[in-house]
């Protein structure tokens, strides 16, 4: 595994059908081959000092990664508060958002009780720099921003909402901004994921969370669509998505998937079909897969990852699966998180090895 001082400073941009694909099928296209790449590391072997790495220039824009997924319940916040613990043991300066508006509890992972301002205060424009809002968490490294008295009305942003964070996030003094959004596809939701340089997808083995992952992926291509439609930049592009999106050329062309629409706006225009991959791919989606029980599980995020290539047209990236363990029940319930208290166990080595790849990836 290459040494993390790389790992950290590289920065990248890559960019799909919604089909229905049934359980058994999921499973039937899966490879009989050990994952081995992600396998967790034995509980048994030394755990090594974390290397110091290098800070980035002091002026550079923080790195931005959301964790967000199609379905409640599957562990998003669990990984998001781990993820960014683990981040912080690499001696980074962190920032933990809780933007899961309206039902956050950030706050519970990280076994703190956030006083005073919270992020809706931000959202509603009563404070303009988010410095304001951070909450020291007893963990080196590591600062929070939290949701925890946030209203239900706070979770509806607009273009200017999202604008104005992107902003005060490029001026926070951090290296690292994780970003826990809430559930679902509505559009602040798909809005706060997009926005980030990279986007961690959490699913489980469940058809249920699986079916919802897929519609997740979809919709983020809507609405990077809708976007490009919605601004004033690059009109030549607009005008060859109206083209492509015009009733009766979409009738005789058959437009009726996303790898279908790509692969139209190629053929009209290499030059903009080339730049309309670039913007989809202008977050980087990876994937983890929380509560594995068995080896049928395992299998399941490199077929998603292969369904999103040869259905969708659109890259994701496996990272690594969480498997479901006691360490892992009685780090919520006490909480206390697994990375901290927990270092040794094997879903605390699946979260630090997801990490390094999706700062690799």
């Amino acid at each position: 595994m290459r040494p993390l001082r790389s790992i950290f400073k590289r920065r990248d941009t890559e960019d799909t059908r919604m089909t229905k694909i049934g359980y058994k099928r999921l499973l039937s296209m899966t490879s009989t081959e050990p994952l081995s790449s992600t396998e967790p590391l034995s509980s048994t072997e030394p755990l090594s000092r974390p290397e110091p790495l290098a800070r980035p220039e002091p002026l550079a824009r923080p790195k931005v990664c959301a964790v967000g997924g199609g379905k409640g319940g599957v562990g998003k916040s669990f990984i998001a508060a781990n993820l960014a613990l683990s981040t912080s043991k690499y001696g980074k300066k962190v920032l933990i958002i809780d933007a899961d508006l309206g039902a956050a509890n950030l706050h519970t992972f990280l076994n703190i009780e956030a006083k005073g301002l919270s992020f809706s205060n931000f959202l509603k424009s009563e404070v303009v720099e988010l410095k304001v809002l951070l909450n020291k968490t007893g963990f080196q490294g590591l600062e929070f921003i939290s949701g925890q008295r946030d209203s239900l009305d706070a979770a509806n942003l607009n273009g200017a909402d999202i604008a104005r964070l992107e902003e005060a996030l490029s001026l926070v003094d951090h290296e690292y901004v994780f970003l826990d959004i809430g559930p679902g596809t509505s559009s602040s939701t798909l809005d706060l994921f997009l926005m980030a340089d990279r986007g961690v997808l959490v699913t489980t083995p469940e058809p249920t969370s699986i079916e919802n992952t897929y519609r997740f992926i979809k919709c983020l291509f809507w609405q990077r669509i809708k976007k490009i439609f919605n601004t004033e930049e690059d009109l030549p592009l607009k005008k060859l998505l109206h083209k492509v999106y015009d009733l009766d050329w979409s009738k005789k062309t058959k437009i009726k998937t996303i790898e279908s629409i790509l692969n139209l706006m190629k053929l009209l225009d290499p030059e903009k079909g080339a730049a309309l991959k670039r913007i989809m791919g202008k977050t980087k989606v990876f994937l983890v897969v929380n509560m594995i029980k068995n080896e049928e599980d395992e299998k399941i995020g490199a077929a998603m990852e292969r369904a999103c290539r040869d259905f969708f047209g659109i890259d994701i990236e496996y990272i690594g699966g969480i498997r479901y363990e006691d360490s892992v029940t009685d780090s919520i319930r006490r909480r206390r998180p697994l990375t901290v208290h927990y270092g040794r166990s094997d879903a605390a080595r699946s979260i630090d090895n997801c990490l390094q790849r999706m700062m690799r990836g």
